[in-house]
């Protein structure tokens, strides 16, 4: 799983308008963490993140995201304001591998 912290792009004001007012994000690499999963496992997959939504991603919810692309590979994207949840992601891959 990649985890990857959200946060809005900086754009001057001639920039902005090229966007027609909607900023992009820029997302920053933080770690890549090893699920206990193969991709073709999908109960243990939807038993891990039905426990994940449920301690990690319901208290965050709004400044938290997933998304699993059909090849498997896992990108988690936090909020950067919210990111000392990197570490509580961490313990719980740690502690449910």
């Amino acid at each position: 799983m990649l985890v990857l912290l959200e946060d809005d792009t900086k754009i001057n004001k001639e920039d902005e308008k090229f966007l027609k007012g909607k900023p992009g994000k820029m997302h920053e690499f933080v770690d890549e963490l090893v699920l206990p999963f193969n991709v073709d496992e999908l109960d243990e997959l939807n038993t891990w993140f039905d426990k994940f939504d449920a301690e990690i991603c319901i208290p965050n919810e709004g400044h938290i995201k997933y998304e699993i692309s059909s090849d498997g590979l896992i990108v988690l994207m936090l909020d950067k304001e919210i990111e000392e949840v990197v570490e509580k992601v961490k313990k719980f891959v740690d502690e449910n591998n």
